[in-house]
């Protein structure tokens, strides 16, 4: 069992064992003390909790007073329990204590957040600054107090603790209650007093708003929980501060970034500032990275002071006759991808946005969806260094983008292209997500998923608002996922029955685009083998062939198996294009795939001994052209010979 360490009465710090059961202070127990405090002058009080659903806030109400009522959110404290803070109190309360007493305390109330720490019989109250949470209602909030600061509150009466996480703490007893209920927001570090101590005008609403990030930012942890040191926080802030003079025109109409509390505004400065030509160099020259560091921080501050969430619609009432879930699929060359790509541009004629992901087999979830990956960021002393931090893939990045229009009155489509999807086990890289794809007649997910708090947190940062309002995730109808499947490549992942079902298939034909290609010529062969040859003819010519040997239908040649930006506008081809790319795409197919075990048969026009071997096929390509085939395809060019052949 560790050794804590403890004030006893006279403000004396020794260690002993701690024993949980014995030390800490019920609901009851914090009541108590609350009544004793304020009755100790004579006042009649009453002391409830507010409702059983907030036992820890107290509502404190006088009698025959003109005293306003005072809403206090109490708990006792515990020592803190980690090893290299042994001597430090603390208390737990939720997200949900602290955020009614602070609502109150925006209306106008007295509201206070106390901790209150008893030993041997002395009882001290442990003070905070009062602030929202956008921690999920049930998350315990730790607020930190040192035992030397206690101890010298048990001999002093009252002590301010060095500024810090708990923004100016502060412990008494009990005869400075009163004092501290109405000095509360000067004791806790207001900057509207400091500024009055010095002298000096009142604040703006722009310097406001710096106080506020600053006691943000003080609060902040890393990545690997570790707060940003006071000279890497002043360096920020003084970067920020600089934009005013040096960047001025960025931010007009404003004075100071500051005065900025709009997202989208921030975001419209920002890129102003980043576009201008001395961003570089300033940023360079301020602590390497402090004005673009800090622009990130004070975005992200901008993000979670966001009190209330913008409505998601995920039934945004986008209509489109195309479907949501869609694969296009077919034999190679068939003009999956140009057909996906044409629709494409239909889908997004009135705006809208898409992405394209090809799948591979070592495609995963953590790529598709997002994942926590090392990313450089600052160490406390300003270095370069490495942290995690959640990064998210196309499908998370397109689903935010969806959800973020899904707030305005014009919704538009977001689309996600997924090319080769059976490259990879969809299964796998789907995971969860898997479930989203089930749509109801309203296109949106008919059954959600529990976000994990990875995703949860990431969502609150884009979209605003607490982790906790996207526990449950859905696909909204203005979200759609397109992709194309090539059944006839080898190694490819099975998709099963369930899969398939979420998904409306689209066949290509082997013949559907073949009005793109016809009449494009090409003179092959030499000598007496010269023959003009239409692509397309040659084409069909091979897969009525490949038919005979059964061959799937998913294994013949599409219109673009040759792919289009290799065939020109005009009629004719170039010769010399056209059979390099012919040997290293077309014999190279029907050698080692579509006619493996009919090689000798297909290719019945070369020597015997060139029948087996992919080189000697290709040269003879060169001098035989279509001849090298078998003659149920070569007898069809027979006549062809080119108008300016001389032989």
């Amino acid at each position: 069992m560790p050794e804590y360490q403890w004030a006893l009465g006279n403000g004396e710090i020794v260690s002993a064992d701690y024993n949980r059961a014995t030390d800490s202070l019920s609901s009851e127990q914090v009541r108590t003390e609350l009544l004793s405090a304020f009755e100790q002058f004579g006042h009649i009080v009453h002391c409830e909790s507010v409702s059983d659903n907030l036992s820890e806030v107290y509502e404190v109400t006088f009698e025959e007073t003109e005293q306003d009522k005072v809403i206090i959110c109490a708990k006792g404290t515990t020592p803190g329990g980690r090893s290299n803070l042994n001597d430090e109190q603390r208390t737990q309360q939720k997200s949900k204590y602290i955020n009614y007493a602070f609502g109150q305390m925006q209306s106008g109330h007295l509201a206070v957040q106390l901790g209150v720490y008893r030993r041997d019989g002395q009882t001290i109250f442990c003070a905070w600054k009062l602030k929202s949470s956008t921690a999920g209602a049930e998350t315990p909030i730790s607020k930190q107090i040192k035992i030397a600061t206690i101890a010298q509150a048990m001999k002093e009466g009252f002590v301010q603790q060095d500024k810090g996480s708990g923004e100016y703490a502060c412990a008494f007893r009990k005869e400075f209650m009163y004092f501290y209920i109405r000095n509360a927001e000067w004791i806790h570090g207001s900057l509207v007093t400091e500024l009055a101590n010095h002298n000096e005008p009142l604040p703006d609403a722009s310097i406001d708003n710096e106080a506020a990030f600053k006691a943000w930012f003080e609060e902040l942890e890393r990545d690997n929980g570790e707060h940003y040191s006071e000279n890497t926080r002043n360096q920020y802030i003084s970067a920020l501060r600089a934009v005013s003079t040096t960047f001025g025109d960025a931010i007009a109409p404003f004075s100071s970034i500051f005065e900025i509390d709009d997202i989208e505004v921030f975001e419209r400065a920002e890129a102003a500032i980043k576009a201008d030509d001395g961003f570089e160099e300033f940023n360079r020259n301020r602590g390497n990275g402090s004005l673009s560091a800090g622009l990130d921080l004070y975005k992200r501050f901008l993000v979670e002071q966001r009190s209330v969430v913008q409505e998601i619609h995920y039934n945004t009432g986008y209509q489109s006759e195309f479907a949501r879930n869609r694969i296009l699929f077919g034999a190679p060359g068939t003009g999956k991808s140009f057909t996906l790509n044409c629709e494409k541009d239909i889908l997004l004629t009135d705006g809208g946005e898409y992405e394209r992901v090809t799948f591979h087999p070592d495609y995963s979830y953590a790529n598709f969806v997002g994942t926590y990956k090392p990313v450089p960021c600052k160490d406390s002393d300003g270095k370069d260094a490495i942290t995690y931090s959640y990064v998210p893939g196309p499908f998370m990045r397109t689903y935010v983008k969806a959800l973020l229009n899904s707030r305005t009155d014009a919704p538009k489509p977001f689309l996600l292209v997924i090319e080769e999807i059976n490259r990879a086990n969809v299964a796998a890289v789907f995971g969860d997500v898997f479930q989203l794809l089930d749509r109801g007649d309203d296109e949106v997910s008919e059954y959600p998923i529990q976000a994990s708090e990875d995703i949860k947190k990431y969502l609150a940062g884009e979209l605003g608002g607490n982790p906790d309002d996207y526990a449950e995730i859905r696909i909204p109808d203005n979200m759609f996922i397109w992709a194309t499947m090539n059944s006839a490549d080898q190694g490819v992942f099975p998709m099963d029955t369930a899969f398939k079902r979420r998904w409306d298939f689209t066949y290509l034909g082997i013949d559907d685009s073949e009005a793109g290609i016809v009449g494009k010529k090409v003179i092959l062969g030499q000598s007496d083998y010269r023959r003009i040859v239409e692509w397309n003819a040659l084409r069909k010519a091979i897969n009525n062939e490949l038919l005979t040997y059964k061959v799937n239908e998913d294994k013949l040649m599409g219109p673009y198996f040759i792919s289009k930006k290799n065939l020109p506008d005009g009629e004719m081809i170039d010769p010399a294009v056209f059979t390099r790319i012919f040997k290293n795409k077309v014999i190279m197919y029907l050698f080692d795939d579509a006619a493996k075990q009919k090689r000798i048969t297909l290719f019945g026009g070369c020597d015997e001994k060139a029948k087996n071997q992919y080189s000697k096929i290709c040269r003879e390509f060169d001098t035989k052209g279509v001849y090298i085939f078998c003659e149920g395809i070569s007898s069809l060019f027979i006549d062809n010979f080119p108008e300016d052949d001389g032989e």
